[in-house]
């Protein structure tokens, strides 16, 4: 691997390793730091009112922008250097994909299905359940899920992964490990999650006093647009720049939020409950 794979693997790891991803999913203002308010404000006005018969392409575009990050997620997850020195984690990376596509599948499903239930309320019993609301939340709280889920599982396989145990084999060894250690397990999941939210606190903190106010002061003292820009909607490619836009602003979120990400890991890593002599005697 020549030093410029070596940098694109590094830069793909920090954009989308670990829990990277949740902030904005739990905070979805975050993303919106990087963006520049009067074009954004723009764009959305322009897709709302003469463009809104876009609106199910722009749904269909951002569902293959966070399908590709979850599977890029995943990709880093079960391989730390290039896929060719893991072949026995191959198998279980492409069940995985698959298992996504059927979460997703799901989820999509149940949030059709409270789609035709809240017209079905709405016109024949004037109820109106809140909609938007309802499928944001779901959404947000469903990626969230799987993102910790994701995160967790791989924090506590690790001692395994690096003794090179198949994914399988190392969810065994966890899992009996939990039953015979529950309170143990239990505060070491609880101690991560506290962590988590810590790590989020932080960056919210680093991006509203230090991250913003210097890219506002950057672009005023240079004359240049630092921030990201969108353009109105006025045909199908202006729906995949704005979009490609968009994951480039939570692109480059996840990427400033990788430092801290990394600090957190390396205080749970030394706290991991499991030994490495726990793991030779597996």
């Amino acid at each position: 691997m020549n030093k410029f794979q070596r940098i694109l693997r590094n830069l793909l790891k920090a954009m989308c390793s670990e829990y990277n991803g949740i902030q904005v999913f739990l905070y979805p203002g975050t993303i919106f730091y990087w963006l520049s308010g009067s074009d954004l404000l723009e764009s959305f006005s322009s897709l709302m009112t003469m463009r809104i018969h876009y609106l199910p392409l722009v749904f269909f575009t951002v569902l293959f922008a966070y399908v590709a990050f979850m599977v890029l997620k995943l990709y880093c997850t079960f391989f730390e250097g290039p896929h060719r020195l893991f072949p026995k984690r191959l198998s279980d990376f492409w069940d995985h994909v698959i298992n996504l596509h059927l979460y997703l599948f799901v989820t999509l499903i149940v949030l059709m299905a409270f789609y035709v239930l809240s017209k079905f309320l709405s016109y024949y019993y004037g109820i109106n359940l809140p909609l938007r609301q309802g499928v944001w939340f779901f959404f947000r709280a469903f990626t969230v899920f799987l993102i910790l889920f994701y995160f967790l599982r791989s924090m506590w396989i690790s001692p395994f992964q690096k003794r090179d145990f198949s994914l399988r084999r190392s969810e065994r060894h966890c899992l009996a490990w939990m039953l015979r250690h529950p309170w143990i397990a239990l505060r070491y999941n609880v101690l991560m999650l506290v962590l988590v939210l810590a790590a989020i606190r932080l960056y919210l903190i680093l991006i509203v006093v230090i991250i913003s106010p210097a890219l506002s002061f950057l672009s005023t003292l240079s004359g240049q647009q630092l921030f990201i820009e969108l353009i109105p909607v006025i045909s199908m490619g202006s729906i995949f720049f704005n979009v490609f836009m968009l994951f480039a602003a939570f692109m480059l979120s996840n990427l400033f939020f990788y430092p801290i990400i990394k600090l957190g890991q390396r205080l749970l890593l030394t706290m991991h409950p499991i030994s490495i002599n726990q793991v030779n005697n597996a």
